[in-house]
This record gives structure tokens, C-alpha cells and sequence, in this order.
């Protein structure tokens, strides 16, 4: 096959999705290794007599934006299409590229041009975007081992920590797989949200059985333990989800992560220390807006404290409530459903009765009515290009006649794989060396249901405050105006940065007009009464401390746990310690959370804490919204000017303070 017809050799703003097969891969990488290989070659003879920016940065940025669209298409391509040809791409590519992508980040020639620019003359008058673009380079060289002796063992290191991370999510996954519950008498399901239920039939059906089909994920999870009335059921799912890959539960040692996680942590531990660090959340924080460790562990115990009251009150409140409901004592499989009642009772209204309001396609519709309200933009999607499957849809976002950039709207599961919402980044905005801009693309991916029939998908509270949160991550790496691939997208932000516009946007659920506004009955097409949304904004402050104790435990176990390797304690050690200093949550001997928390091997290693810190800033930023109107253009273009704007060509504290002080 001629490499001029691949169409992944082919220049393209959009990727052609539809024109892919799976034979394109690897002739497409052998080609785009070659040329890579060559300009590197080429950049490192003609900038070592005299680096330049535009010759090494924006060169090396062309190479690896490249690089990383490849990686992108690849990436989704084989997980959404199934089939041998499609497996054999992945394994022909994934290895040979991620080497390769590897290897550029340990070039000890490329690292000593980048030094030699930094340290330059003509450097000292960079702009100060140009500056943190030199400086997150240099960092990421640093951390790659460039500044160090011991490449051959960094490298060993971050092939096993890889490999680690990996096999954990694998051992999670053959976990939930491995947990079914089947029920042929719908009374055993009294409690389930409707659709719940109907996503259950829908499954059996896929498996080839009669009834209710009930499987193992978070979602599930949070369902049967806050609303199923059986009480054997709540403890059955409880059970199997706490003690996910462990030695415990149902499936005992059978994709036990205890030791997968002990191996990461002593190899998280050891790149650390080579790298001249006293331990990994040192490493992992350094390029953070929070200095060290220990702020962010005083940062958490500051907001553990500061919920202690509330911990109280609620406990007292559940406890009595629970009496009345004929509990005497509580197991931990009682407590989400007993809040459950507890709010419903209180205010006479349901999340899941609310959710009729709030209809998948309506409700996204209206978001980006308020992305234009807000920013001044226009999205519109854009129907005559493919994407890589049916249900994606493609929008483009203009500004009067300049297109800005697009956005994947990807929403629904896909039944192979364990859901999670996500915002993923095909490419980051840049200038080129000619002057030319290339557009950011954005890509939401759900982990919603499809609907079923002519059932419309309908979103809960927490269902809405996610598509917000991913949709605010969407629009912060669309809206840039930075101009150098290190500083635009989202996917280059430190973890505490990158989360605050996702959480800021979730603010927007919390409020009395964007409910009414976004909402409309999917059967009679009313807007949300003004009753029931106040009933709805009790129903969501009610009973809220068990979430928060919740995050918290495990903000505090991933940072202390990261911080203090080497002192002995096991990580089931450390996550019952700080268990017990959290207090609130009832736990049972013998549950595994650390074998299950996916979050520190999906980039999150000593970083959980990072929502916390961004709702903190969030927050800030959303009283001026409060104040000044909550789709006040003015006050959205502050935001997309100071904010959005700049990205990540200067420090997010800085961007907060422009936006308050304009």
C-alpha cells in the first residue's frame, strides 16, 4: 500500500475517522518514525552552534504534537473497535511509539540545547509564557532523569511502574468482571431507579439470560447501597466492591492488587530518590500550585476540620432517624441508604425524580447555549465530518468567522470496558513558526447509559454536576489563547490547576437559575418549578458529609501514603490509620478500598487532593458570578480572558487574582 494513500499520512485538521482501517497503522508509524528521527537529527546539527526558539521549541513541538495525534487515533480507534486486525495495530504500535515518545524525553543532546537556550542572553528578554514554556521543558527533562547518572535504572523504573499501573486497572477490571448477581423476581430489585432496573434487563439480554442482570461497577455500586431496600442485597454489593482485587471478598486473591501496589510504591519510591527527591508526592507536587507535602496534608486537615461539626451533626441525625426506620444498629451498607430517606423524607423531593427534568440531549443543548451566553462563542456541530463511532457527535466552536476549536461529545459507555467520565485531548493549541495557528480538540467521554428504546437517557444531581465538570475542562483547553503547545492544553496543567474548571463549572448545578434554565420535563417539556428546585437545593445539602468524609480519607491516605514509604506500614496500614483519624465512616475489617482506587494509577499518584484545592479556588471565583450575574457576558470574558486565556503561561494564582482585580 503506497504511503500517500494512508489517510493517516495525509494532512488533515480533523482526523478522518471513517477512512482509518486497521492496516494503516503501522506502515503510518514506520513513516512518522523515520521523518521524526530525521528532524531531530537535523534540529540537534543545526541549533548546536546557536539555539534558537523557533527552530528547537516550535520545531520539537511539531514533532511531538504529531506524535501524540497518532497516539490519540490509535488509542481510540483500538479500544472502540474490536476485532484481531484491531488488536494486532495496537500491539504493533503502542510499544514502538511510546519508546520513541520515551526517548525524546531522555535525549541528552536535545536536553543540553534546551539548557543552552534557557541560559542564553536572548532568553532573558522571553516573554513570560515563553519563559514557563523553557522551564515545564527543562522540568519534564529533569524528571525524566536527563540531569541525573542513573538513566539505565530511571528507565528500568518507569517500564515497571508502567507496567504496574497497568496490571492493576487489568486486575480491577477482570474483578468486576468477575462479579455477577442475576434475579428473576423484580420485588428482590425494590428501590432501583427504574432506569437502574431497565439497564439490568438490558444487560441480561446481552448475556443471554432471563430477568435482571446486576454487575460490578462503581456506578452500580453507588445505586444499589442508596436506594435498593433489600438489605442482603445492599451488603452483597458492599461487600463485593470494597474488597475489589484484594485478598478479601467474594473473589479472594483470585486479581489480588496488594502486591501490585506494594511493587509501584517501592518503585515509586526509588525513581523519587534518584532523582534527588525525599519522597514521590515531593516529586509528584513539585510542579504544583502547592509547594510540598506537608502544605497539602495542613490544606487537608484544615478542611477535615472544618467539616467536624458537620460529621456530628449528621451522624446524630442519621442515628435518630434510623430508630424510627426500625435499625438498631448500623452496618456500613445502611448508611448512603439510610441518608437517602433521610433526604427524601426532609424535603419531599427525589435525585431521581428531579432527573425527569433533566434529559441528556436537552440539557447539553443548553450548556452550550450558556458556553455561548457566557464567552461570546458559537457552537455548532458539524454533521458532514465522521467520527469513530455513530453515537460521537462533533462540534465546532467559532467566534464571528474564526473557528477556535472542536469538541468530541463521546457520552455513552462503552460495554466492554469500565466507564469513567474523562476529558481527553487529541491537540493542543499552537502558533507554528509560520505563524499558523493549529486548532485544540477536545474529547468528552461519558460512562452514561444509552437509553433504551424510547426511554431518553435522563440525568441524576451527580450525572449533571459531571457533564459540567468535564464540559468546564472542555472549554478551558478550547478558549486559550496561549500559543505554545507546553502551556495550552489541559493535558500539560499540574493536577490542582487542570481541575479548577471543571469543579468551577459544577458551582453552576448548585444554583436555582441554571437548574431552571437547563432543565425541560421530557414529557411535557415544562421548565423545573421553582418548588421543587428549592426542594432539590435542600434535597443536595442534606446529609452531604458522608461524600466529603469520604474524599477526604482518600486525598489524606494517597498523600500520606506517597510521603511516608518506607516507614513500615503497609498501605492497608496506612489507609485504616487514616481511616481513624477521619472518623464518620463506618468501615468493616475486612475491606480493601486502597486495592480498588484506580485514581493513583490513572495520573493521580499523591494528587487526589487536587479537587479539594481547585474547589477552594473555584469558589472565589464563582461568588463574582453570584454577584455579578450567573451568564453575565462581561464577567464570562474576564474569565476567558484572564483564565482560559493564558492557560498555563503563568501560575493559575496569578490568573485568579487578574480575574478578581478586572
Amino acid at each position: 500500500m503506497p504511503n500517500d494513500d494512508n489517510p493517516l499520512l495525509q494532512a488533515h485538521d480533523l482526523p478522518p475517522f471513517s477512512q482509518i482501517q486497521a492496516r494503516h497503522f503501522s506502515p503510518a508509524l514506520d513513516r512518522i518514525l523515520a521523518e521524526s528521527r530525521d528532524q531531530v537529527a537535523d534540529i540537534i546539527k543545526t541549533q548546536t552552534p546557536f539555539p534558537t526558539w523557533d527552530d528547537l521549541v516550535l520545531a520539537m513541538d511539531e514533532i511531538h504534537a504529531r506524535l501524540k495525534g497518532f497516539d490519540y487515533v490509535l488509542k481510540r480507534l483500538t479500544l472502540t473497535r474490536t476485532g484481531d486486525a484491531w488488536t494486532q495495530a495496537s500491539l504493533d504500535c503502542s510499544e514502538r511509539l511510546h519508546d520513541y515518545q520515551r526517548s525524546l524525553k531522555q535525549h541528552p543532546e536535545l536536553f543540553q540545547l534546551f539548557q543552552r537556550l534557557a541560559n542564553s542572553p536572548i532568553a532573558r528578554h522571553f516573554t513570560p509564557a515563553r519563559k514557563r514554556t523553557l522551564e515545564k521543558i527543562l522540568r519534564q527533562f529533569r524528571q525524566n532523569g536527563l540531569a541525573h547518572t542513573a538513566q539505565a535504572d530511571l528507565k528500568d523504573l518507569q517500564l515497571r511502574i508502567q507496567g504496574a499501573q497497568s496490571l492493576f486497572l487489568e486486575h480491577l477490571h477482570e474483578a468486576n468482571k468477575a462479579w455477577s448477581k442475576t434475579f428473576d423476581d423484580e420485588a428482590q430489585l425494590s428501590g432501583l431507579p427504574p432506569s437502574f432496573k431497565q439497564r439490568m434487563v438490558d444487560q441480561a439480554r446481552e448475556a443471554g439470560r432471563e430477568g435482571w442482570l446486576l454487575t460490578l461497577n462503581e456506578e452500580s455500586f453507588r445505586i444499589v447501597t442508596r436506594y435498593a431496600d433489600d438489605h442482603l442485597l445492599r451488603k452483597q454489593m458492599y461487600v463485593a466492591f470494597s474488597t475489589r482485587a484484594s485478598d478479601q471478598g467474594p473473589h479472594a486473591g483470585a486479581f489480588d492488587n496488594g502486591e501490585v501496589l506494594a511493587q509501584l510504591l517501592r518503585d515509586r519510591h526509588q525513581q523519587a530518590t534518584l532523582l534527588g527527591y525525599s519522597n514521590y508526592a515531593q516529586m509528584a507536587i513539585e510542579p504544583e500550585q502547592a509547594k510540598s507535602p506537608e502544605q497539602v496534608l495542613a490544606f487537608l486537615q484544615t478542611q477535615l476540620a472544618q467539616r467536624h461539626s458537620a460529621f456530628v451533626r449528621d451522624t446524630k441525625q442519621l442515628q435518630a432517624f434510623a430508630t424510627t426506620q426500625g435499625f438498631r444498629r448500623l452496618q456500613p451498607w445502611d448508611y448512603q441508604y439510610l441518608a437517602e430517606q433521610l433526604r427524601r423524607q426532609t424535603t419531599g423531593v427525589s435525585e431521581q425524580a428531579a432527573s425527569a427534568w433533566f434529559e441528556l440531549e436537552s440539557t447539553f443543548a443548553q450548556l452550550l447555549l450558556i458556553a455561548r451566553d457566557l464567552f461570546g462563542v458559537n457552537i455548532v456541530e458539524r454533521q458532514d465530518v465522521a467520527t469513530w463511532h455513530t453515537d460521537v457527535r462533533l462540534f465546532e466552536i467559532r467566534e464571528r468567522d474564526e473557528t477556535l476549536g472542536y469538541l468530541y461529545f463521546d457520552p455513552f459507555e462503552d460495554a466492554h470496558q469500565d466507564g469513567f467520565p474523562n476529558t481527553t485531548t487529541l491537540r493542543n493549541r499552537r502558533i507554528t513558526a509560520e505563524g499558523r495557528p493549529r486548532h485544540p480538540i477536545a474529547a468528552l467521554h461519558g460512562w452514561l447509559p444509552r437509553g433504551s428504546g424510547a426511554s431518553p437517557v435522563l440525568l441524576d444531581h451527580r450525572q449533571l454536576r459531571i457533564l459540567f465538570h468535564e464540559f468546564g475542562h472542555c472549554l478551558h483547553h478550547i478558549l486559550t489563547r496561549a500559543e505554545y503547545r507546553v502551556v495550552s492544553g489541559i493535558s500539560e496543567l499540574s493536577r490542582d490547576t487542570a481541575e479548577f474548571a471543571g469543579v468551577l463549572f459544577e458551582q453552576w448545578c448548585f444554583s436555582k437559575p441554571c437548574l431552571i434554565r437547563v432543565s425541560k420535563h421530557h414529557q411535557t417539556g415544562a421548565p423545573l418549578p421553582d418548588n421543587i428546585a428549592d426542594q432539590l437545593l435542600v434535597y443536595l445539602h442534606t446529609q452531604t458529609s458522608w461524600e466529603s468524609a469520604s474524599f477526604l480519607r482518600d486525598a489524606l491516605f494517597d498523600v500520606e501514603l506517597h510521603r511516608s514509604h518506607g516507614d513500615g506500614r503497609t498501605a492497608q496500614q496506612v489507609f485504616a490509620q487514616v481511616s481513624a483519624q477521619v472518623g464518620h465512616l463506618p468501615m468493616s475489617a475486612n475491606e480493601r478500598w486502597p486495592n480498588g482506587l484506580d485514581y493513583m494509577v490513572t495520573g493521580y499518584g499523591a494528587g487526589i487532593y487536587a479537587y479539594a484545592w481547585a474547589k477552594k479556588l473555584a469558589k472565589t471565583v464563582f461568588q463574582r458570578f453570584e454577584r455579578d450575574g450567573l451568564f453575565n457576558r462581561e464577567t464570562g470574558r474576564a474569565l476567558r480572558e484572564t483564565i482560559f486565556g493564558p492557560s498555563d503561561s503563568r501560575p493559575l494564582s496569578e490568573s485568579i487574582s487578574a480575574f478578581l482585580e478586572t
